[in-house]
């Protein structure tokens, strides 16, 4: 299939198995990346011990906010990209593709000096222990060193309407770190240096893998040439504010975790901290489908957005809402019901599973919540309404989550800490349905009332 008719799919094709379509193929991507996050920590806790899967954990919040750059203009770009295709202007997408790369070069290499340069203090800022921190200061350093070869693009692939690439350019590297991280770490006992490299090496399989999309590919909807590398700053400020709240969220994510690393040192020490490096990756793996939903729906709503197809807009937001939550309930039952089965697959010590089983329990109560905030976030940001996402999202972590954790914390010690998440999820879904009855994305103000062109197919507007 051409680029264009593959494109042009997002528009006319029934939304539901469009949807299932895209957020199957995000969903597979973030799933073989949790299988990478949990076995990496399963590597480390049984390769070595539970205080080098602590340090990997402390170091996480690192990871959070390199990728908080990534998204910021894979969000973004994705964005503008897909409303560029949706009217027709392939150009405005060529400059796009090409400024997001200059954000996120410029960006890497600054990060990279100064995070290599500063590890051990961050290591202690992050709230490592002194038995946790050598760990973390090696584990970091390499991670620093290879925020190079970190990317965002496969939103913008996405955007494209090529789901399947997108797939792939996570799955392969996926593969690899996973293959890696056995090998350095089981087989040749380079300890938490092997789990690094190990991730780092997927990295840049995936930064090749982007960069032949993009410029050597066949079948392209777009054309890179060398003259749209040139600053545009139009594009950049809107990739940059419509990714904002992406990068808010992750960097607002990171400032969690660091306080949770704290509290968590001050009420439990390093048993409290190996406790939350392993319930934590659960935690985040299954939640991974709902990640893909919101992603996979992405992609509809900014092309049908452009294409003033405000129904189809709706239709997208409800069907991905209804499947967060039935997917959160679901996953919610489970842990539930068998909290030590799933903490028994990631360590094998008896403290970290008695004491692991609370945590989860109390964590699993916001599945079914989590969703609704998520969607609603994207939605907002799909169709450039960067205020409202940013609402959510920086609003919600700053404004609610933070508050009510420390809060928490302070009544309720390590039970509070585990049940934060969850009373957070429940105010920040109370505030998604109000924003959404009082000023839906598919009425969106910024949406002009004329139709949309009809003169030329894509691969028929000029581009210069």
């Amino acid at each position: 299939m051409g680029g264009n008719s593959r494109v042009e799919r997002l528009g006319a094709e029934k939304i539901g198995k469009l949807l299932l379509e895209m957020s199957s193929q995000t969903t597979l991507s973030l799933l073989v990346y949790s299988v990478y996050s949990i076995t990496n920590i399963y590597f480390l806790s049984v390769g070595i011990n539970s205080l080098a899967a602590a340090g990997a954990s402390i170091i996480s919040p690192v990871l959070i906010a390199l990728g908080a750059v990534a998204t910021t203009v894979g969000a973004g770009g994705a964005s503008v990209v897909s409303r560029a295709l949706g009217e027709q202007d392939t150009e405005r997408a060529s400059r796009t593709v090409a400024n997001t790369f200059l954000i996120f070069w410029t960006a890497a290499i600054i990060i990279t000096v100064l995070g290599s340069v500063f590890i051990e203090p961050i290591a202690y800022l992050l709230g490592a222990t002194d038995s946790i921190a050598p760990y973390a200061i090696e584990y970091g350093r390499l991670i620093f060193l290879g925020a190079i070869t970190g990317t965002g693009y496969s939103a913008i692939i996405r955007a494209d309407g090529n789901a399947r690439y997108s797939t792939v350019t996570w799955i392969i590297p996926l593969g690899i770190s996973i293959a890696l991280c056995w090998l350095f770490i089981i087989v040749l006992r380079m300890g938490v240096s092997g789990a690094a490299l190990a991730t780092v090496s997927g990295q840049t399989t995936s930064a090749g893998m982007s960069v032949y999309f993009f410029f050597f590919r066949k079948n392209r909807s777009y054309h890179i040439k060398a003259a749209y590398f040139r600053p545009d700053w139009s594009i950049i400020t809107e990739v940059l504010t419509i990714g904002l709240p992406s990068f808010m969220k992750n960097l607002s994510v990171s400032l969690i975790a660091i306080a949770t690393n704290h509290l968590l040192r001050l009420s439990g020490g390093d048993s409290a901290l190996s406790v939350f490096a392993i319930v934590s990756r659960l935690y985040s793996g299954l939640i991974t489908p709902q990640t893909g939903i919101v992603q996979g729906m992405q992609p509809l709503l900014g092309y049908n957005f452009g294409q003033r197809h405000f129904e189809r807009v709706r239709e997208t937001i409800r069907l991905s809402l209804s499947a967060a939550v039935v997917y959160g309930s679901i996953v919610c039952g489970v842990c539930l019901l068998i909290p030590a089965v799933m903490i028994s697959l990631l360590s094998k010590e008896s403290t970290i599973i008695a004491e692991g089983q609370t945590a989860l329990r109390l964590l699993a109560l916001s599945y079914p919540l989590t969703g609704v905030a998520m969607v609603t976030a994207a939605s907002f940001q799909s169709v450039g309404r960067a205020r409202e996402a940013l609402l959510l999202t920086l609003g919600g972590i700053l404004l609610v989550k933070l508050p009510v954790l420390l809060l928490a914390s302070r009544l309720f010690s390590l039970t509070g800490i585990w049940a934060a998440e969850a009373t957070s999820e429940l105010i920040l879904c109370l505030v998604s349905f109000f924003l959404l009855k009082k000023s839906p994305p598919w009425s969106s103000p910024l949406a002009a009332p004329t139709p949309p062109p009809t003169a030329g197919r894509l691969g028929e507007t000029k581009t210069g």
